[in-house]
């Protein structure tokens, strides 16, 4: 569906009553797709899930930590970048999110040490 504001996903049903244990990580699994519409709909179904999931995200972090390690070790300066962001939204999504994820840190942090000091670092 496209707007004024842009493109979006025109979901059949409401967000908040989707399986988030199934979808969720199916979208994360899209954090490494680098092609359109497929990057579109995983970027875009993380946020939408992430913007009405409240107390549903919390049970299903364990799910999203390979995906996200899974982008992360693509070393794409694009892919890495919208992890980033997703990993920010992740994190302001719901409470305590943040603090699980500190468990998962040796995983997910590695693959950022061989990027911090480039330069240029925005995706081309």
């Amino acid at each position: 569906e496209h707007d004024s504001k842009g493109n979006k996903i025109a979901w059949k049903v409401e967000i908040e009553k989707l399986d988030y244990h199934h979808y969720l990580p199916l979208f994360f699994d899209g954090l490494c797709e680098m092609t359109f519409p497929y990057e579109f709909f995983a970027r875009q179904g993380i946020h939408d899930m992430l913007e009405h999931g409240g107390n549903k995200i919390l049970p299903v972090l364990p799910q999203l930590i390979i995906p996200i390690k899974n982008a992360l070790n693509l070393r794409n300066r694009q892919v890495i970048c919208v992890t980033l962001k997703v990993l920010q939204h992740l994190v302001v999504s719901a409470e305590m999110v943040g603090k699980a994820l500190v468990p998962y840190y040796r995983q997910i942090l590695p693959v950022l040490n061989i990027f911090k000091n480039m330069n240029g670092w925005a995706p081309p």
